[in-house]
């Protein structure tokens, strides 16, 4: 896969705009954007840039995973290991897309959220359902509330259920293998709240905000990560009224707690 851009310029000689080029398989595509396309709408990646790029990463990860599983007749096994890693390294790519168009979303003015009436245990079970593969990987249980719970609160589904995969999967991602991410919903202060909870290092108390800092790494490298997952989480947290907030779990590894509105019961 080949990119490469090329400025646009007007009569003056002033950078008016870019093209974006991909080329994959023989196959080109581009998107062109301005100066006023991006001052105006603010969603230049997300609306412009992000569907170029998620097609060709798609077929790039279909195309490996086809050779990895030998649906076309064995290969040799190292074979099948690089083609593994080629379909990893470009669903990081995606995730990378995903996280970029988030930001643009997030950052852009008067950006808001849907008032969905949700069940935060409805939202734990649906996380942890999704995830439940990438636990057992690592031998790691994600344990859940007691059905019986029943926490309501309003926010968009898709956001809470967005934030949620994103705590679950850094819990299992930065603990040690066989241990528990507990997630626990509740209320308290006039607000519904869902914790999740790992057995990982921790983090220090001088990091407690520094980790919600865009592209903050706390210098792990390596790991796949972004650094824009906490921070696009906390941006969704308070656009819907809400928050998002850590502390040391018991056992000394980290506690997010999301905060959403509370559903009103009226009489």
């Amino acid at each position: 896969m080949s990119v490469w851009g090329q400025a646009k310029r007007e009569g003056a000689g002033q950078i008016s705009g870019y093209t974006l080029s991909l080329a994959h398989n023989g196959t080109v595509e581009a998107a062109a954007f301005t100066q006023a396309d991006r001052s105006s709408s603010g969603a230049l990646f997300g609306k412009q840039l992000a569907p170029v790029l998620r097609q060709p990463l798609d077929r790039i990860i279909a195309n490996p995973e086809t050779i990895a599983g030998e649906l076309c007749g064995p290969i040799r096994e190292n074979y099948a290991s690089y083609a593994r890693d080629i379909a990893n390294a470009a669903r990081h790519l995606t995730a990378l897309v995903e996280d970029m168009s988030d930001l643009e979303a997030v950052e852009r003015p008067g950006f808001s959220t849907a008032q969905d009436d949700i069940e935060l245990g409805d939202v734990a079970r649906r996380a942890a359902g999704f995830l439940a593969l990438t636990a057992a990987d690592h031998r790691m249980t994600i344990s859940l509330p007691d059905a019986r719970t029943y926490v309501t609160a309003i926010a968009e589904l898709r956001r809470v259920l967005q934030i949620m995969l994103n705590l679950i999967t850094n819990a299992i991602r930065y603990s040690p293998d066989g241990t528990d991410v507990q997630v626990d919903v509740g209320a308290e202060d006039g607000f519904a709240y869902i914790s999740v909870s790992d057995q990982g290092a921790g983090v220090d108390v001088d990091d407690h905000e520094r980790i919600f800092a865009k592209f903050e790494r706390l210098g792990r490298t390596g790991d796949g990560g972004s650094g824009l997952g906490l921070y696009i989480s906390r941006r969704l947290a308070r656009a819907m009224g809400g928050d998002l907030t850590i502390e040391a779990a018991k056992g000394g590894g980290a506690k997010f707690t999301l905060r959403l509105p509370q559903q009103l019961t009226l009489v």
